[in-house]
């Protein structure tokens, strides 16, 4: 329901995308993961889709790029701002070579609300998500139920669903489209038989 500013090859969104996302402040462990997924998708030419933040989508975003997979960042700010600033280079770097996306023109305020909307585009664009690691209270948790709504895939890593801490996964393992993440092949399997079918 908002117009769409985009910067760089648009053509990305007519080819298999995943969303790897997930909390801020990632442990190493989560990070690894990130990294790992994301090299498994530049390797099977599946377009690694992020919002840019801290922690898992950085991790995700830059390493997808560094084995040369292609990314969209979808970011909760006009085009033309970096949030965080420390990840202006990367922000320049994916709409100069990948794809940057926005539902937000240049010059407006930026809200807590614009986050969530940010999710659901994510999830919109993407054949699947993979949480890669976000708490009881994560914005991440808005693009899961979006891909409920959805029909799409939804991966939550097997160490997130079985972290005793956390609530939220049980929310999901219902629905029909929700697999336990073990294995990278896991996603690639389920998506690339979405687009042969």
């Amino acid at each position: 329901d908002l117009p769409l500013y985009a910067a760089g090859n648009t053509d990305l969104v007519k080819r298999p995308c995943v969303s790897i996302v997930g909390t801020r402040k990632v442990t190493a462990e989560g990070a690894a993961r990130a990294r790992k997924l994301a090299r498994a998708m530049a390797a099977a030419d599946i377009v690694v889709v992020s919002g840019l933040a801290e922690g898992v989508d950085t991790e995700a975003m830059t390493a997808a790029m560094q084995y040369g997979g292609s990314v969209i960042g979808v970011i909760g700010t006009p085009i033309d701002q970096a949030y965080p600033a420390k990840n202006k280079r990367l922000q320049e770097k994916v709409y100069r070579q990948h794809l940057l996306l926005s539902q937000f023109r240049s010059g407006s305020r930026v809200f807590k609300s614009n986050f969530p909307q940010r999710n659901r585009l994510m999830a919109a664009l993407s054949d699947g998500t993979v949480v890669i690691e976000g708490s009881d209270t994560s914005g991440t948790l808005h693009q899961a139920a979006e891909c409920t709504r959805l029909g799409r895939w939804l991966f939550i890593t097997k160490s997130v669903v079985d972290d005793p801490a956390l609530t939220w996964p049980a929310r999901f393992l219902s629905y029909e489209k929700c697999v336990v993440l073990e294995q990278a092949e896991d996603v690639v399997r389920r998506v690339s038989a979405e687009w042969r079918s």
